[in-house]
């Protein structure tokens, strides 16, 4: 019996549900752009930034393996451009969400700034 699959079993109907459409657009000189599913986190969440001090920062979350689809590497997300609900973030920063498969099939919270 293998190991259980997060993006079918957990993932997909969480952002069928939760997902909103999002646009993508890398800070390269390409300009790459990809649409994508986000969970809209943008009214805030709560982050520990250093020693035991809460913040709370407008985010979204999205999936490692939709980002793979689109051949975007997490390493390039830096300063991304993200259009989530008719309005424009910059991607300030990043860090995965743990899940049991690791990182091929993790969530990553992109940490945002309105542009």
């Amino acid at each position: 019996m293998g190991l259980v699959d997060f993006n079918t079993l957990l993932f997909d109907p969480v952002y069928t549900v939760l997902g909103e459409a999002a646009t993508l657009t890398l800070d390269d000189t390409a300009g790459t752009a990809a649409n994508l599913s986000a969970i809209d986190e943008t009214a805030g969440v709560e982050l520990l930034e250093g020693p035991s001090i809460a913040t709370i920062r407008p985010a979204a979350t999205v999936r490692t393996s939709e980002l793979a689809e689109k051949g975007i590497a997490v390493a390039d997300l830096a300063n991304a451009a993200l259009t989530l609900n008719g309005k424009d973030w910059t991607v300030i920063s990043h860090h995965y969400l743990p899940t049991p498969k690791g990182e091929v099939q993790a969530q990553i919270r992109l940490i945002l700034e309105e542009s």
